[in-house]
């Protein structure tokens, strides 16, 4: 599965997420920007959580991402989700309407220079709406002035290495050498700026992505295993079922 981008928007209900600057809750009219970029994980939500999601692939966008947000103090100054007005929640969902609208327009065309052109402009118009709202987020960089300590680049450091790595490198130790730490002295650091330790951490990260998947329709568990570089699918069974309480299977079954 390629590396994707995605802007959720919470219609109804709530969720608990984590970011590098705490626990923060997601209520009705919470837009998030899921990237590796910005580092965001989802503890949990409620029963009655809603929420309308596109997603692109992160080489589309990636090259203005790179050359504008690159150092810790600027991903520190942004959170991963801002509140829409009622205003822009309309206009968030036209935007997903047309984008859906051309979508079911390309399924039932079958002529290659007319699919092409709908490919083109779907993926056009994916770009636009992320663009576009990724310009809330970046405003945030207009009203803040904080410069995280030498600690806090610690946490924001490994986060980011965390979202992009975690599917090869799950030990403590590969997140301490890229630092050039001591795993103990690591461990302390990312404990005190955080409240977590760095395997609760990469086991929060490897799980979020787990019920990711899993929600997703007709996977298999073997497949997210596989995406999540398991080496076999007893093993990622194990892991899931010790860190959540249901087996793979049984948290599909509640969450279809």
């Amino acid at each position: 599965m390629e590396s994707q981008i995605g802007l959720e928007l919470c219609t109804a209900g709530t969720a608990k997420v984590l970011t590098v600057k705490g626990q923060c809750t997601i209520t009705a009219g919470t837009l998030m920007i899921h990237s590796p970029v910005f580092p965001m994980l989802e503890q949990s939500r409620s029963s009655d959580y809603t929420s309308i999601v596109l997603r692109e692939s992160i080489e589309n966008i990636y090259s203005f991402i790179a050359s504008n947000v690159t150092s810790p103090q600027q991903i520190y100054s942004i959170m991963p989700f801002v509140h829409l007005s009622d205003e822009q929640q309309v206009y968030f969902h036209n935007c997903i309407e047309r984008i859906r609208a051309k979508e079911q327009q390309l399924a039932y065309t079958n002529h290659p220079v007319q699919r092409k052109m709908l490919v083109s402009i779907i993926t056009m118009l994916k770009q636009e709406t992320m663009l576009e709202h990724a310009f809330l987020f970046m405003d945030q960089l207009l009203h803040t002035d904080a410069t995280p300590s030498h600690k806090r680049q610690v946490l924001i450091t490994f986060l980011l290495a965390l979202n992009q790595e975690y599917k090869q490198h799950r030990t403590v130790q590969y997140y301490a050498d890229k630092q050039g730490l001591s795993p103990r002295h690591f461990a302390d650091i990312i404990k005190q700026e955080s409240g977590y330790t760095p395997m609760e951490w990469i086991n929060m990260a490897t799980i979020n992505q787990a019920k990711y998947l899993l929600r997703q329709p007709d996977i298999l568990v073997k497949q997210v295993a596989d995406e999540l570089g398991f080496p076999e699918q007893f093993t990622f069974r194990k892991y899931f079922k010790s860190h959540t309480g249901q087996s793979p299977t049984e948290y599909q079954q509640t969450h279809k």
